[in-house]
């Protein structure tokens, strides 16, 4: 999405992986899929579920992988909800991200083929400001710089990440300190609210994207 001009996210919406609140590993795994062509179903679409610890750059590890027959868009069976056991090396790390691939031989339309969710988060009942470590990791085989920046812009006077830019060698990790300070003028969401706010750290090696990390808070005092 980035790489195309739009805003990132790494807390898809139809990708559930946690449980709020308190913040906590989900026993499945689930992701929706459709189809979005009105032109011609997409059978035999290949579905693949990875993971990753913690962080941003780190290595892709795959859960596994699913096929399924979607019809044309507005018709019955365009959309289906998948559903995968959490892997219990997951469960033990508590926080980790989560990554769908969809692949189709004749998609016309490859941009919208993937999501993530790679989220954190923290609820103001128990303080108004909280920090987080987020590694980064280098992926590549020579060294690179990276960027890190947080959004968006309404939550961005809250948000500290230091550092900010580093260089790296080649699959070197740094730790990086992401300190949220939510405003005590900011009052407590209406009841029912089940995330108030969302920070998202973006991370850009040289040039290009990388990934990021989403931490969402509820303003429940």
């Amino acid at each position: 999405m980035y790489e195309s001009g739009g805003t990132p996210t790494f807390n898809s919406p139809d990708i559930s992986t946690v449980d709020l609140w308190p913040l906590r590993p989900i026993d499945n795994l689930t992701a929706t899929v459709r189809n979005l062509s009105a032109d011609a179903s997409a059978n035999q679409t290949r579905v693949d579920l990875s993971w990753t610890a913690w962080g941003i750059g780190m290595p892709l590890q795959s859960i596994g992988s699913t096929f399924v027959d979607l019809a044309r868009a507005g018709f019955a069976g365009s959309e289906l909800t998948l559903s995968w056991p959490l892997p219990p090396a997951l469960k033990a790390a508590a926080r980790y991200g989560i990554f769908v691939n969809l692949l189709h031989p004749y998609d016309r339309d490859t941009t919208n083929n993937q999501g993530e969710q790679t989220l954190d988060g923290f609820q103001t009942s128990q303080g108004r400001s909280k920090s987080f470590v987020v590694p980064v990791q280098n992926p590549l085989s020579s060294t690179q710089t990276f960027t890190l920046t947080a959004g968006p812009v309404p939550v961005v006077p809250w948000v500290t990440v230091v550092p900010a830019a580093f260089t790296l060698g080649p699959a070197a990790q740094q730790n990086v300190m992401v300190s949220i300070n939510v405003p005590a003028a900011i009052p407590p969401s209406p009841p029912g609210t089940l995330i108030s706010a969302t920070v998202d750290v973006l991370a850009i090696m040289g040039s290009a994207y990388l990934g990021g990390v989403s931490i969402v808070i509820l303003f429940d005092a």
